[in-house]
């Protein structure tokens, strides 16, 4: 199922290493054997996503290159047998330390830039009903999006006409859409039962993904249309409650190439249209390119002096340091002394987001009371937590490892919140609300109460 990752943080692609490297790779499985008088754990290196079986020389090569760069590079040290132990685990050193061939990485790069393929769906699986099929986001501007598909709608039925739809698991619906190559139909709807269900024609294609856009009391306008640059088109979708004053803006993750246009021609409507105060909404948001938060922060921060304000900073096991700066500082471009900035965020908020909310916070555009936490039915309410950083590390034939290289910490009160998260005992408000929002988003509906009165 298309869902793109949502866990990144991490610089642009470091120089080739010095190493040799096999042609495709991402998980790796390692079996014994004995090279001269040493024992030391090789792969029956599975190929990532091909599952294809390389050579041994060239496995071996692997995993001596892989084994270096974790003892070299990896945020944290790893004792010697607890380095094979994590190796012959399919490098499961953390949730995002993998592996690409060259050409799994030409694709992630292309997905990171927004270039897709497919129809823009993603799901969160139900382990207890594999079959009970809830849209958990929509791309924008992508075929689902523009048949109408939206987020919170369950998947009824599937298949080649109206006549044959059926319905399935999440494997059923997985495997039924990899063999697609032309139109076929979705039934939709946001009822569970299907009653207010209705047939949606779609088909895969390539598109240009966008992954912001903006509405206030009176309309909403999306990034939509062919080609790499996706036009500003007014789509009507106003928020009731919502006052004159007051925008929102929904950024879905840190991602693609037109990202930086995109953030200020919002804002530049939201001038143009006489709102002063503004309602983020991060929620699940887990990140992306740190080059994107940079453009996003740099007109974000309110009492930011410097033209080059700090946003971030990493510090790698060797207690090597790095601050981070953004290319601008336009706050006052967009916002006036009184202005107000809110923040929706939920427990998928993560990375770069909370880098984001570190900025806010540290830059004094709001308060930790300005941020509003989903609450769910055990009544905790934080944000991932995650603070650390990957780096893709280049070997000499393009292949890729991603690798965490650093902890991250808030760009000026040196905060690190890996394994934390923001809380409700930080301050912040919280909703309850169901995680998926569909025809009404409550905890939306309740911030704007709350904001707006």
């Amino acid at each position: 199922m298309e869902n793109n990752e949502k866990d990144e943080f991490f610089d642009p692609p470091l120089p080739p290493q010095p190493a040799q490297t096999p042609a495709k790779m991402k998980a790796v499985r390692i079996a014994a054997l004995v090279l001269g008088a040493i024992l030391i754990a090789v792969a029956a290196f599975l190929g990532g996503w091909y599952g294809q079986y390389y050579s041994l020389d060239e496995e071996v090569r692997t995993y001596l290159w892989a084994k270096s760069v974790l003892e070299k590079d990896y945020y944290q040290p790893i004792e010697e047998a607890e380095l094979y132990e994590r190796l012959f685990d399919s490098l499961s050193v953390d949730p995002y330390t993998r592996f690409y061939s060259a050409q799994e990485y030409q694709a992630y790069e292309a997905e990171g830039a927004g270039e897709n393929l497919g129809t823009g769906l993603s799901f969160l699986k139900d382990m207890q009903d594999d079959s009970r099929l809830q849209i958990f986001s929509v791309t924008e501007n992508s075929p689902a999006c523009k048949a109408g598909i939206r987020k919170g709608m369950y998947l009824i039925g599937f298949g080649g006409t109206e006549n044959d739809l059926v319905s399935g698991t999440y494997a059923d619906f997985s495997a039924y859409l990899s063999a697609q190559k032309g139109e076929f139909i979705l039934r939709c709807g946001y009822a569970e039962d299907g009653s207010d269900a209705r047939n949606y024609p779609i088909k895969k294609e390539s598109y240009q993904a966008s992954f912001l856009y903006y509405r206030d009391s009176e309309s909403s306008f999306r990034f939509q249309g062919e080609g790499a640059k996706p036009v500003m088109t007014e789509t009507h979708e106003p928020i009731a409650g919502l006052d004159g004053e007051t925008a929102y803006l929904r950024l879905e993750e840190f991602s693609g190439n037109n990202t930086p246009s995109e953030i200020v021609a919002c804002l530049t409507k939201m001038k143009e249209r006489g709102r002063k105060n503004l309602i983020i909404d991060i929620r699940s948001n887990g990140g992306g390119y740190l080059g994107l938060f940079g453009d996003i922060a740099s007109h974000l921060m309110r009492n930011a002096t410097e033209t080059h304000p700090v946003v971030v900073t990493t510090r790698t096991r060797d207690g090597e340091v790095t601050r981070y700066v953004c290319v601008q500082n336009d706050f006052s471009s967009y916002f006036s002394e009184d202005s107000k900035v809110y923040v929706l965020a939920d427990e998928y908020t993560a990375s770069a987001s909370e880098c984001l909310l570190g900025v806010l916070i540290d830059y004094g555009t709001c308060s930790y009371s300005d941020i509003y936490l989903r609450e769910d039915a055990n009544g905790t309410a934080k944000t991932f937590g995650k603070g650390i950083m990957q780096t893709h590390i280049k070997g000499k034939n393009g292949e890729v490892m991603k690798l965490t290289t650093a902890t991250v910490s808030w760009p000026l009160s040196g905060k690190c919140i890996h394994g934390v998260g923001i809380t409700k005992a930080d301050g912040a408000k919280t909703v309850a609300a169901d995680l998926i929002w569909g025809e009404r988003d409550v905890m939306l509906e309740e911030v704007i109460a709350d904001i707006c009165g």
